[in-house]
């Protein structure tokens, strides 16, 4: 299994931008008190920068305490991150936790100024144990629009209260296989795609004189304006895991999950990973981009040799 944990970038941000004006603030007093004294002003000045002084120094601990506050959540996310071990496909927690289990969902796009997130409760537990949940996941995103969905849990326990984790298992296998001629794309190749157990492999049979590139792009119903361009007609065959390699447990605090915290982590710009039903469009390469045609495929969580392993 591997570990993951979200380290939300507003946070990075807003402790920079606290930093640079700290420091400016310095530097600016430092520059006027100096000058006050070179030019031997009156004491009223001095009594003047005094009070601006104090009145700054409330602002800035007032902000320094904010920013505190706002880190807190993330640092219980990554010190239960830390405390937890994994066994096979169990997680020891470093005491027992009080927590809720169900899925989480995200949903982003343009017009919505961050995500739009939900927890949907399942079952209420207790346990310093838990076994790893080999369901059904699914994401599609960009940073600025897609579509997440994951089993999770959700701690109740003061000491990690509001931390989330959230689980990608790598079991699944993708179901389809369709030969798609070269008079549906319009061009001189024909295009073969098919499942190989978690992999979409698509094969492509080149005719003399092609010339037109056509790119394939992936998408999901869930959010069906957010698609991925996994591979072109440049290469005669190419392979995309729907899962991933590896069981994945992604820490988190509630108020940091976002579709851009999640892909940042994740360390893609664009991904499209998971079970359920998908979409593979052909289209051609810009700037013309026009949709030839589109298939629909699913993955499936099947049991089979090595499961839960």
């Amino acid at each position: 299994m591997k570990k993951l944990i979200i380290d939300p970038y507003e946070i990075k941000f807003l402790a920079g931008l606290f930093m640079a004006f700290l420091i400016l603030f310095l530097l600016i007093i430092s520059v006027i008190s100096f000058t006050l004294a070179r030019s031997r002003a009156p004491r009223e000045a001095f009594l003047g920068v005094l009070t601006y002084l104090v009145f700054a120094v409330i602002v800035m601990s007032i902000l320094a305490f904010c920013l505190k506050k706002i880190r807190e959540g993330p640092k219980k996310a990554t010190l239960l991150a830390k405390q937890t071990i994994f066994e096979r496909n169990r997680l020891i927690f470093p005491m027992e936790l009080e927590f809720e289990y169900g899925r989480m969902e995200l949903l982003s796009s343009p017009e919505r100024m961050g995500s739009k997130k939900e927890f949907k409760v399942i079952e209420r537990k207790k346990t310093s144990i838990f076994e790893f949940p080999d369901e059904d996941f699914k994401l599609v995103a960009t940073y600025e629009k897609g579509f997440a969905s994951f089993p999770a849990v959700k701690i109740l326990t003061k000491a990690y209260e509001r931390t989330v984790l959230l689980f990608m298992t790598n079991k699944g296998e993708v179901t389809v296989k369709k030969l798609i001629p070269s008079s549906i794309l319009r061009s001189n190749m024909d295009v073969e795609i098919r499942g190989e157990e978690k992999e979409l492999v698509r094969r492509l049979y080149k005719l003399p004189n092609q010339r037109e590139k056509v790119e394939i792009f992936l998408s999901a119903p869930e959010s069906p304006k957010t698609s991925v361009k996994i591979a072109d007609s440049s290469a005669e065959e190419f392979r995309y895991s729907m899962v991933p390699n590896e069981r994945i447990v992604i820490f988190s605090h509630y108020g940091s999950l976002s579709m851009e915290n999640l892909l940042r982590t994740l360390n893609s710009s664009k991904i499209i990973l998971g079970h359920g039903e998908f979409l593979v469009m052909f289209k051609l390469s810009k700037p013309k981009r026009g949709e030839l045609a589109s298939y629909k495929f699913k993955v499936e969580l099947k049991e089979g040799e090595g499961w839960g392993v």
